[in-house]
């Protein structure tokens, strides 16, 4: 209602910019804060779309080109901070294992399971677990905006980090100062992802996957997060499970 126009055109969704953030919209997205969830697929490829193309709502009726979207009342949701603290126990011990080992196994380009041949997978994973293993705030930023894409491999290994602290209810002391950097040292939306991330304000997806492997003992729900973009699955689940360590 306040402008917003067109940053980013994808098969299934599109990314609106506000003055202070990113919206992600389309019908696989699943609730967030700054999420729009529709009730139809579309293939935003084959419309009528242009970056830099503005928004327009009319009463209850959202504009993007030519696609009408009506919204309805009950379909705006006040969030909250996700504050659930868990417990690790002996039998998330052997979770964490199977998880360590469903990305390894189902993923083509993970820490885990990489081409060495490669140097830029070589080089990027080299400073990934340089930070893993000795998590600071020189080592975090070392890793900030590395990679390729919307939301670079560093960055989501990052928000997974972050992630595994926030379920365990740890924190570290230089992680604001990070969350800082990332609105000047990376892509909006991934700075974005991080301070979300940081404050709690999970997608449902984030939320699945921590009742999936605390409560109900379960990796099924790490599946949907896996399989996001190239890399993001992965590098998310990945920091996770170091920053539960």
């Amino acid at each position: 209602m306040n402008g917003a126009t067109i940053q980013g055109i994808y098969r299934s969704t599109i990314h609106l910019s506000l003055i202070d953030s990113i919206i992600t919209l389309g019908n696989r997205v699943t609730s967030g804060k700054h999420h729009i969830t529709v009730d139809n697929d579309i293939d935003f490829y084959n419309q009528n779309l242009y970056i830099g193309q503005k928004i327009t709502i009319n009463q209850n009726i959202m504009y993007v080109g030519e696609i009408e979207f009506i919204l309805v009342e009950e379909a705006v949701i006040s969030f909250s901070p996700h504050t659930e603290i868990y417990k690790i126990d002996a039998r998330f011990i052997n979770v964490l294992k199977n998880l360590k080992m469903m990305i390894k196994d189902q993923h083509y380009q993970n820490l885990f399971s990489y081409s060495k041949q490669d140097p830029l997978l070589k080089y990027q994973f080299e400073k990934i677990d340089v930070f893993l293993n000795s998590p600071g705030l020189p080592s975090a930023l070392s890793i900030l905006g590395l990679g390729m894409g919307l939301t670079p491999l560093g960055d989501d290994i990052l928000t997974g980090f972050i992630l595994g602290l926030n379920s365990i209810g740890k924190t570290l002391p230089w992680i604001p100062k990070l969350i800082e950097e990332a609105a000047k040292k990376t892509s909006r939306l991934s700075a974005q992802n991080l301070k979300d991330t940081y404050e709690r304000y999970y997608p449902q997806t984030f939320i699945d996957l921590l009742t999936g492997l605390f409560i109900h003992h379960d990796v099924e729900k790490a599946k949907s997060i896996l399989n996001l973009g190239a890399t993001s699955g992965a590098g998310i689940l990945t920091g996770f499970i170091y920053g539960l360590m």
